[in-house]
Formats: C-alpha cells, sequence, structure tokens
C-alpha cells in the first residue's frame, strides 16, 4: 500500500503528465458566485423589514391622532402657511405633542422587539451561512475536479476551522440585522420630529416616512448581497490557502453591475498575502469589497499542493 509521500508523489506526476510537464496550472473553472445564498438573504431582510413595515401600519392611526392634536385649534391659511396666529397656536401645543410622540415611539420600539423575538432570526442566518459554504465546497470540488482531474472530500471541508468561522459570521449578522429596525425607527423618529417642527401637514409627514421607510429597505438589501459574498470570499481564501495556493487570477462577472475598478483587475494575477488596492487605498481580494461578486480563480503550483484525497490529506512535493 503507498504511503502518504508515494501517493503524493504519484500524484504529482500525474497532473504534471496531463499538463504536458507544466507545474503552474491555471483553473480551467471559474467558480460561481453563490446566488442562491445571496437570494435566500435577500428573502430574510425583506420578511425582517416587512415585520418592521407591519408594526408601523398599526400605530400610524395613532401618529396621525397625535399630529393632529398638535395643530388642534387653527387652520392653515392657504394664501399665507406661515402666518404669525398659526405659528403662535403650533408651539403653544409643541411640548404636549413631543412628550406623546416619545411615548408612542417606545411603544412601537417595543411592539418592534416583541414582533422580531419570534422570528428565529439565528436559525434563518445558520442556514444561509450553511448554504454559502456548501455552495463555495460544490464550486471548489469543480474547480480542482476540471483542472486537476482530483476528487477531492467535501468534509474535509467542514471541520472545526469552518465551525467557527460560520458562527462568528451568523453571530456578526445577527447583530448587524438588529441594528436595521433600531436605526430605520431612529431615521422615521427624527424625521416626524423635524417635519412636525417644521409645520408640514400630516400627509407631508406619512409621505416622508413611507420614502424614509423605503430608504431602510434597499440599505437593508444591500447588506444582504454584501454580507454573503464576504462569507464566500473568507472561505474561498481559506480554501486556497490551505491547499498551498499562493496566487489566484481575478475574475469579474462581466455584467453591468461590476464596477469600473474591478473591470480593471479582472485577468490580472494577484498573491493572497498581497491584496489589490481597489480605489481610493482600499486593499482587498474578489468578494471583499463592499457588494463585490468577483472570484478568485486561483493558479496551482503542483509542487506545493495540498489537497484532501481518499480520506486523506496529502501534501503534494
Amino acid at each position: 500500500m503507498m504511503d502518504n509521500n508515494m501517493q503524493a508523489e504519484a500524484i504529482r506526476k500525474e497532473i504534471i503528465r496531463r499538463n504536458k510537464g507544466k507545474t503552474l496550472i491555471e483553473s480551467r473553472y471559474v467558480p460561481k458566485y453563490p446566488d442562491s445564498a445571496e437570494r435566500e438573504y435577500l428573502r430574510l431582510v425583506n420578511e425582517y423589514m416587512k415585520i418592521e413595515k407591519n408594526v408601523l401600519i398599526e400605530y400610524i392611526p395613532e401618529l396621525k391622532r397625535i399630529l393632529g392634536e398638535g395643530t388642534a385649534g387653527y387652520r392653515m391659511d392657504a394664501k399665507n402657511p406661515n402666518d404669525k396666529k398659526r405659528e403662535e397656536q403650533r408651539r403653544g401645543n409643541i411640548d404636549m405633542t413631543l412628550v406623546a410622540l416619545g411615548d408612542l415611539f417606545r411603544r412601537i420600539y417595543a411592539a418592534l422587539e416583541n414582533a422580531f423575538g419570534l422570528f428565529h432570526l439565528k436559525k434563518k442566518l445558520e442556514d444561509i451561512a450553511a448554504l454559502d459554504h456548501k455552495m463555495t465546497v460544490k464550486e471548489w470540488k469543480k474547480v480542482i475536479g476540471k483542472t486537476l482531474g482530483i476528487n477531492i472530500l467535501e468534509d474535509y471541508y467542514s471541520g472545526e476551522f469552518y465551525k467557527e468561522m460560520l458562527q462568528k459570521w451568523v453571530s456578526d449578522n445577527v447583530d448587524l440585522i438588529k441594528t436595521i429596525p433600531k436605526e430605520s425607527l431612529g431615521n422615521i423618529k427624527k424625521l416626524v420630529y423635524q417635519n412636525f417642527m417644521d409645520g408640514r401637514t400630516n400627509t407631508d409627514i406619512i409621505k416622508e416616512l413611507q420614502r424614509q421607510y423605503g430608504i431602510d429597505k434597499r440599505h437593508a438589501q444591500l447588506i444582504a448581497r454584501d454580507q454573503t459574498g464576504k462569507l464566500n470570499a473568507k472561505i474561498t481564501e481559506h480554501q486556497q490557502r490551505d491547499a498551498g495556493i499562493k496566487e489566484y487570477r481575478w475574475r469579474d462577472c462581466r455584467d453591468e453591475r461590476v464596477r469600473k475598478r474591478h473591470k480593471e483587475l479582472h485577468g490580472r494575477v494577484f498573491s493572497w498575502d498581497d491584496p489589490p488596492d481597489v480605489g481610493r487605498g482600499r486593499h482587498c481580494h474578489p468578494g471583499e469589497d463592499y457588494q463585490c461578486r468577483c472570484r478568485a480563480a486561483p493558479v496551482f503550483d503542483v509542487s506545493k499542493l495540498r489537497l484532501p484525497v481518499e480520506g486523506i490529506t496529502v501534501t503534494v512535493g
């Protein structure tokens, strides 16, 4: 029976033979971006933001009532909406209205906390992390198989390191998503206060509230896209480093969403120890930049390969 060194030597020779004597071999397959994991994360944040929307809708009638009482006893002069009498009357009610608004937003926040408590956020993020990890390992197997003709073990990429990586990502994303409604409610509260102080009508205030919710929802969706790519990038880097790979070729997604600087990086070779400048002095590997969907196609040095083959980890060379 071959020992590890003999098996490693046999694998090395076979790979070199298949590649006509080459020891540096570029990936013949560009791993795909984990779109399905991104879609699940987008679904999660949309559900999460829908909870916020439903709570806000429930309290809008009371918000209208408080704002209406804050301007009760006078009406707007169509010719002069900022007339002195209207201003004096509004100022007379302002303290009572602000107190009522403060109490309302405290109750809205409590209602949000209660509703989110039933959402099982951590479990849903664990499922997304597991899907992202599964997709990344699947693509890595394709890279190895199509480029080197080797079948590797999936179980090798589910050890303690990966468990800790996924757990940290889930923990960080639980904290990240929980900040969304807090920031959103803070923005809405500030908006309502400011518009009330500026003498805007109830209709205008509600429209501004709806506009702000739309902004916050889009922000949540950007987070989903960003965090999916970042997890994929971390797993990819560790897989390649663990296999002894020192360099990769930058590959963008070749569509209209690719930013200019990333298009310029497409096709160039970089070291895992020296990430390229992606703009404004920031240095990132593929997938690490904000909402980046670019991929790192490995450049294999056969003499330094370290791969899990047939149940054992084999160092080639």
